[in-house]
């Protein structure tokens, strides 16, 4: 009689046995399933951090090279503010001559001009996406019948005009971009106006 209680309670006891360790392994399969959840999920956050990393690198790379292959030089823009003649310059321009910033109200007369025009006005030509092609008053005569003629194929947003206070002597001027040279290029000065002309936050035809 008490070898058969000792059997029963032996098979009771591997029954509570088993049934433990069925509970063991099915926590187990949920820790397991739970870690590779987690592990997926981190897995999809890196690769989706790489892959928007990857687009901003490459957007940032786009636009360096977009702005490196632009002719000439970019200018921070200062505010595009009236002023009257006469009145004093609010602050100082960035580049010489000016591409943007405090100008006139009047704009200058689109062509080819003998004598020195006042920035202030031209600065509001650029503003309507004009290009200002300005010269040293010492240059030689051939160099300004050359940009003379190069100016005269275009009927309008061209400003062409000597300017003692360059500080080369040809140079190109749009709205926030400035190209300066020494000689007469024309292929250099028919990209800088292909790549601005009428491109001035204002347009006006």
């Amino acid at each position: 009689m008490m070898e058969e209680q000792l059997q029963e309670s032996q098979t009771e006891l591997s029954k509570k046995d088993r049934r433990e360790l069925r509970r063991q392994e099915e926590e187990n399969i949920r820790a397991s399933f739970e870690t590779s959840r987690k592990r997926k999920k981190l897995l999809k956050w890196i690769v989706s951090v790489l892959i928007l990393a990857a687009l901003v690198w490459g957007a940032y790379l786009w636009a360096k090279k977009s702005e490196a292959d632009k002719p000439g030089e970019a200018v921070p823009i200062q505010p595009a503010e009236h002023i009257q003649p006469g009145q004093p310059i609010p602050g100082i321009y960035l580049s010489n001559p000016p591409v943007s910033g405090w100008h006139y109200g009047q704009t200058t007369e689109w062509g080819s001009y003998n004598e020195e025009l006042i920035d202030q006005n031209v600065i509001h030509n650029l503003e309507h996406g004009g290009i200002w092609i300005t010269y040293k008053p010492d240059v030689p005569s051939e160099l300004v019948d050359n940009l003379k003629r190069l100016a005269g194929e275009y009927k309008r947003k061209i400003v062409l005009s000597p300017r003692s206070a360059n500080d080369s002597p040809i140079v190109l001027a749009a709205w926030g971009r400035l190209d300066k040279f020494d000689y007469f290029d024309e292929a250099r000065i028919k990209k800088f106006i292909k790549a601005y002309k009428d491109k001035g936050p204002e347009f006006v035809p």
